[in-house]
């Protein structure tokens, strides 16, 4: 059974090989390449970070995530911990 498998994968891999030079030498369209960022605005922020102050429901979300990474850091330590001082 494993066989016929691997010569449908090998071929399947052939098929792939012979038509990727194909595609590489497909011609991109002219300015496409160039021209993709010159349309558009710059990409600096609306809201510089060094002048950046967080509302206070920003300030919640943030607290609210880290509480939840130091709960799992707590109980790692604790079972790490007890684990090494066999309790």
């Amino acid at each position: 059974p494993r066989a016929p498998m691997s010569s449908a994968a090998a071929a399947l891999l052939r098929g792939a090989v012979a038509r990727a030079p194909a595609l590489a030498r497909a011609p991109a369209a002219p300015g496409s390449v160039r021209g993709f960022a010159a349309k558009t605005k710059s990409a600096s922020p609306e809201t510089p970070l060094m002048h950046y102050t967080a509302t206070q429901q920003a300030t919640s979300s943030i607290n609210h995530r880290i509480f939840y990474v130091n709960v799992i850091a707590m109980v790692f330590v604790v079972d790490a911990g007890s684990s090494m001082l066999d309790l």
